[in-house]
């Protein structure tokens, strides 16, 4: 057999399950087994190449989450879901699942191999990579299209508006009650703007997920936030292009609060059709007319008056395999993507900023364990220390609706580099009503301004009945 052009991603999905084991025990007992392709409803199929390729050959098995790589010979294919191979050869634990797997790859043998950091890193959020065609320039790395650098020099940050049933403000169209105080989203920020002399300063903006409320993504509610982020683009003057998002824990929901579930069950028909994701996927092509195969996590630089800003807009909503699924996660292919700020030649100020939905530090003075809690991105430190060797200065998150600045840095061990401290911004919450809200915390939200020198955080109350909010913070940070 020659080099393998094929490899495919995977990763255990199901508590107690070893994939590679449950695999492997197939082949020691009937001298193969049918190992699943998992391809995501939005990925590639690859149709033309899988059908015209030898269905003899060698593939690469790959686990980012652990660092492993196998080597497996395979001697036949059955490509889409009307195929269902013969279920003793498929391993117990997700046989129930079968009818939804896109492909199937017969295998006499799986060798553990060197793990290819290069071959990892050419996923992206897909499942497969054909290994011998052209490497694209990646999709990691966006790039806002100007000619010439913006004149502006200030980043608009909001965290969990919830739309739907907990949204504080009123809606683009929608007509206040008499004796009524609320105001739109976009009137009470922009005339807050104006307060600070900033309306005009305004480049870009960045929300750090939670756009909805408890995954309702009906047409009105998708609506209604298409019409408030278009109303708040163009009243700051701010291009498509410019407005970046990512997902929180009310964008992607894997099932209801009251919903009784198996957790294995579930691990493997989520990892099947990545329904979860698609309902975002798809707000992000209405928004931005984004395509619903883009990657959730990549770099997006800003070129700002004086500086550029390079961030690293992160997908911490990644499935885990037991009921403690809204946790959060960025996992190995968000830290590629942090690893992504510190390449390419810069010939300006350069800073380097990363954007989250679940909170980095510790927020609340006391967490409440839960099963179905929502709280600490699970690999934090692996986040921050990445963050740390890839330059960057700034981190902010939302999730948790109480706004809260602290800084980060490692102590070095054994006479190690010492790297400089990372600023963690909690915005709050800019758009959830106040039931939601912690004791008396009002809705936040946050301005970035980047000079040569130095970038200077506003952190400030924005109130629905459009007077002023306090200003809780407000002073450089790098």
């Amino acid at each position: 057999m020659g080099t393998p052009t094929i490899a495919i991603r995977f990763r255990d999905t199901t508590d107690g399950i070893d994939t590679i084991s449950a695999h492997q025990k197939i082949i020691d007992d009937k001298g193969a087994v049918w190992w699943g392709w998992w391809k995501k409803d939005f990925e590639e199929a690859h149709l033309d190449y899988l059908e015209a390729s030898a269905s003899q050959s060698d593939l690469y098995i790959v686990d980012r989450s652990t660092s492993r790589m196998f080597l497996a010979t395979s001697s036949q294919r059955l490509i889409s879901p009307s195929n269902t191979p013969d279920l003793s050869l498929i391993p117990e634990y997700y046989q129930h699942s079968a009818g939804n797997v896109f492909g199937w790859f017969l295998l006499s043998s799986i060798e553990e191999t060197a793990y290819d950091i290069r071959i990892a890193n050419r996923f992206g959020d897909g499942t497969i990579v054909i290994l011998d065609a052209a490497v694209k320039k990646s999709a990691l790395i966006s790039q806002v299209k100007k000619k010439e650098k913006t004149q502006k020099s200030s980043l608009v940050i909001l965290s969990d508006l919830h739309f739907g049933e907990d949204y504080e403000f009123l809606l683009q169209g929608e007509t206040q009650q008499i004796g009524g105080q609320k105001n739109t989203l976009t009137a009470c920020l922009v005339e807050d703007l104006k307060r600070l002399g900033l309306d005009n300063d305004i480049g870009a903006i960045l929300v750090t997920g939670d756009f909805t409320s408890n995954g309702d993504w009906s047409d009105a509610v998708i609506g209604n936030i298409v019409s408030e982020m278009t109303a708040l683009r163009e009243g700051l003057g701010v291009e498509k292009n410019a407005l970046f998002a990512l997902p929180g824990n009310h964008d992607v929901v894997r099932y209801a609060e009251t919903e009784t579930i198996d957790p294995a069950k579930m691990a493997v028909e989520k990892q099947v059709t990545f329904k979860h994701e698609r309902d975002f996927r798809i707000f992000l092509n209405e928004l931005l007319d984004r395509d619903v195969k883009d990657p959730l996590d990549r770099v997006e630089v800003v070129p700002f008056k004086q500086a550029d800003l390079r961030i690293a807009v992160l997908n911490s909503c990644r499935i885990l395999a037991t009921k403690w699924t809204e946790y959060g996660y960025v996992g190995p292919t968000g830290c590629s993507v942090i690893e992504g700020l510190a390449e390419n030649k810069v010939d300006r100020k350069t800073y380097r900023m990363i954007a989250v939905h679940h909170h980095l530090l510790p927020v609340n003075h006391v967490e409440t364990p839960s099963q179905k809690g929502v709280s600490l991105s699970l690999d934090a430190t692996k986040i921050l220390e990445t963050a740390q060797k890839a330059g960057v200065q700034i981190a902010i998150h939302g999730h948790q609706h109480m706004p809260h600045i602290a800084r980060y840095q490692s102590v070095p061990l054994m006479g190690g580099k010492e790297t400089p401290a990372i600023t963690i911004v909690s915005n709050g919450s800019s758009g959830v009503s106040s039931k939601r809200r912690p004791g008396e915390e009002r809705n936040t939200y946050c301005i970035l301004t980047f000079t040569g020198e130095a970038v200077h955080l506003k952190m400030r109350e924005l109130r629905s009945d459009m007077k002023e909010g306090n200003s809780l913070y407000d002073a450089p940070v790098c």
